[in-house]
């Protein structure tokens, strides 16, 4: 039977962890047959001890409320993870440590149904280095990103759960990638299906408004974002930034001040545009650059009261 392999090579990791053992990447095989569009996975990293664009010893950010939404997604999928929490941590820093990265690393659980059992499931960690978007003098965060709203609507509640982790979601936000990138823009923007703002390809939206961070709530189908329930939290009580959790049209979204995306992938990424209108006067924006600053403060350790969100990879 021909093979398929699941791993991520092309980003250079040697070795990822499956199903209870530590293997080389060209060596985590399975059937071209697998049932990988009922799968899940969740996004995950680690940074820098001291300095996100630094070496070092790595701490593993929002260990706990991303393995968390796993199982959530598991839940939802009727999937059974064979492994406890504690285990996958105990993987996960066994396959950092086999890899011997000393720069920041993405990590990324994925756990399907096997074809010869349906009930049984493979779990497989793949993780690889990453270039931060973040960090004062990193060039990245400043790029000028020009984003449309796309033709494709994101997925609703009733047809595919945008609040869990899937793989069948991102098909969703695979159209819409390709169709921005066909337009010669930089990402895409999903309304809901009525109509209102949702959310990115691969991360939540925030925009500015007269110094108030405003964002769509769970209910425009986005996902359960573990970034942005931390910015939530420390947008107020660290920042004085206030935040508004509603519905946003796609007008007040042009209108915006600042827009900026937040997630695990994105961490904090400024967009410069929406449909060729610019969006304020500077950029990035003053709140936007104050909000990804003190981010990056918190992954690298710097911040004592959050210090608690970091888990060591040794």
């Amino acid at each position: 039977m021909e093979r398929l392999s699941v791993s991520v090579a092309f980003h250079g990791a040697k070795y990822c962890w499956m199903n209870g053992n530590v293997v080389e990447t060209k060596d985590a095989l399975v059937s071209a047959m697998e049932p990988i569009h009922l799968g899940i996975f969740e996004g995950i990293k680690a940074y820098v001890e001291g300095d996100v664009l630094g070496r070092g010893r790595l701490n593993i950010f929002q260990w706990k409320p991303h393995v968390d939404r796993l199982w959530r997604s598991a839940v939802i999928c009727g999937l059974k993870i064979p492994y406890t929490k504690d285990e996958l941590l105990e993987a996960t820093r066994n396959t950092i440590k086999e890899n011997g990265f000393e720069t920041n690393v993405y990590i990324q659980p994925r756990i399907w149904p096997r074809a010869e059992s349906p009930e049984d499931v493979h779990v497989v960690i793949p993780v690889w280095a990453f270039n931060t978007v973040l960090g004062k003098e990193n060039p990245r965060f400043s790029m000028k990103r020009r984003f449309t709203i796309s033709s494709w609507r994101r997925i609703a509640s009733d047809a595919l759960p945008p609040q869990a982790k899937t793989w069948a979601n991102y098909g969703n936000s695979a159209l819409a990638m390709r169709e921005a990138a066909r337009l010669h823009y930089d990402g895409a923007i999903f309304l809901d299906n009525r109509g209102f703002v949702s959310e990115g390809t691969g991360a939540c939206i925030m925009t500015v408004r007269d110094g108030k961070v405003v964002t769509p709530p769970v209910s425009a189908s986005i996902l359960e974002s573990v970034t942005r329930a931390t910015l939530l939290e420390i947008l107020p009580d660290d920042l004085g930034i206030p935040v508004e959790v509603r519905d946003v049209t796609r007008m007040e979204l042009y209108a915006s001040d600042e827009t900026f995306l937040c997630g695990t992938g994105w961490e904090i990424t400024p967009i410069i545009s929406i449909d060729d209108i610019a969006l304020g006067e500077e950029y990035p924006g003053a709140v936007t650059k104050r909000v990804a600053g003190y981010y990056a403060e918190i992954l690298a350790g710097k911040v004592e009261k959050h210090r608690k969100r970091l888990t060591p990879t040794i």
